[in-house]
């Protein structure tokens, strides 16, 4: 009985579950558990979700980084991988880019498909 009533306030205070329990929070999802009776995934967010949010984020760290012209740039992000296309004046500007969208939090990885082309 002591046992069961200890789940039940463990599961009854989800923000400290996890630490209590041992698990942890990955991928805005919580995994809640007691030793030696299992876990759970509670909540797990839409990827599209995760997606758009990490699309805006690096857009907006492209715009705001005097190196790079963000607007030749366009970003696409599935299941937290990013592509970058379209195209620059220099490379300085093309591994900033990059640099910046690697950086930004919930990339995975960065796929690079920007075109240098330098004005005359």
């Amino acid at each position: 009985m002591r046992i069961y009533l200890l789940f039940l306030l463990i599961i009854g205070l989800p923000g400290c579950s996890s630490m209590m329990a041992g698990g942890g929070t990955t991928g805005g999802s919580a995994t809640v558990g007691v030793a030696g009776v299992g876990t759970k995934t509670l909540g797990t967010p839409s990827a599209s979700a995760d997606d758009s949010a990490i699309t805006t984020a690096v857009e907006r760290r492209l715009a705001a980084d005097r190196d790079v012209s963000a607007h030749g740039i366009k970003v696409r992000t599935r299941n937290g991988r990013v592509t970058l296309s379209g195209s620059v004046g220099a490379r300085g500007a093309y591994d900033q880019a990059e640099r910046l969208a690697i950086q930004t939090a919930g990339v995975k990885s960065v796929a690079n498909r920007i075109m240098v082309q330098p004005t005359l």
